[in-house]
């Protein structure tokens, strides 16, 4: 699970709530886009030549998405052997980030009129990404099967909220906001310098154009500080958007033990399949009951094919 980011803590409601997501969102998909654009442009003619998301994004019928996904997974394997080397290591970073940021705009924008968009853009990216260099299912020695598949993952709509003890800092002047004069969400000026680890106290990073010395008008907000976790509970709407589960384990039931299995996940060679067609659509946390939620590894078993 992701629990926490660093920055300001998001809206908890209300308009300014509804206009966080919605720029961020917005920028997350555009972000999605770009990336996925990128790929296309490096691809170049052989662009026109990649299997083709000719299905419907929702599928019910488990055989006929079991179908789709063998016969793309067919096409992409006779694609991908046309791509030069050299080419896939300059594809894959961006097709990796168009996978992330899609998934992070529908963290966003589960609510929003974007929401299929949002949708639609990781599963294109995602069957791009299974079909060059596909999504490991891996062992590990806790002795379970773990999964990272962008479907698999991202159509579970559930998040985490933290339940949290700390001290909150002012932004502008450092100290606890209880004791300081600012205002949050007004704006101040502050002068630009580097902390000890060479970050700009102004925006946080190493490398930014802020010069030392120079004013900015800086928001002021309370900065968590001295941070202690109490607990942690699954939510059906996070406060923080992207506090989301990242990977999970993978019931693969009686074909787990075969040590051929193990070992094929142990060399990155055993691969979901959940990418490559149609989905089931969401699995929304306020719709679980305890029959939905334990069969929900069991269905996704059924996805792959062991060699």
């Amino acid at each position: 699970m992701l629990i926490l980011q660093w920055g300001p803590i998001p809206p908890s409601g209300g308009p300014h709530r509804d206009r966080y997501l919605d720029h961020f969102g917005r920028a997350s998909l555009q972000t999605a886009e770009d990336e996925y654009d990128e790929v296309m442009r490096l691809l170049g003619t052989d662009a026109a030549h990649i299997p083709a998301l000719d299905f419907d994004l929702v599928e019910n019928d488990d055989r006929a998405r079991r179908a789709t996904q063998r016969q793309k997974r067919a096409e992409w394997l006779a694609f991908q052997s046309t791509i030069h080397t050299k080419l896939l290591d300059e594809i894959e970073p961006h097709i990796r980030k168009s996978v992330s940021a899609a998934m992070d705009a529908l963290n966003y924008l589960e609510d929003h009129p974007l929401r299929e968009a949002a949708h639609g853009a990781i599963h294109r990216a995602a069957f791009v990404k299974r079909g060059l260099f596909g999504c490991p299912i891996t062992y590990r020695d806790d002795g379970d099967y773990w999964t990272d598949c962008p479907i698999n993952i991202s159509h579970l709509r559930m998040g985490v909220s933290a339940g949290l003890v700390s001290d909150f800092e002012c932004s502008i002047c450092g100290k606890l906001v209880e004791d300081c004069d600012h205002e949050m969400r007004q704006y101040y000026p502050k002068v630009a310098e580097r902390d000890g680890e060479g970050k700009c106290t102004i925006c946080n990073e190493t490398e930014c154009d802020h010069r030392a010395g120079e004013t900015v008008l800086v928001e002021a907000w309370a900065s968590a500080r001295n941070v202690k976790a109490n607990e942690v509970s699954m939510v059906a709407r996070p406060r923080y958007p992207l506090a989301r589960m990242v990977e999970k384990s993978f019931d693969l039931g009686r074909a787990g033990e075969d040590p051929r299995v193990r070992d094929a996940a142990r060399r990155g060679v055993l691969n979901c399949d959940g990418d490559l067609g149609p989905c089931k659509g969401f699995n929304e946390m306020s719709d679980w009951d305890v029959k939905s939620a334990s069969s929900s590894d069991e269905d996704e078993a059924q996805e792959i094919d062991l060699f």
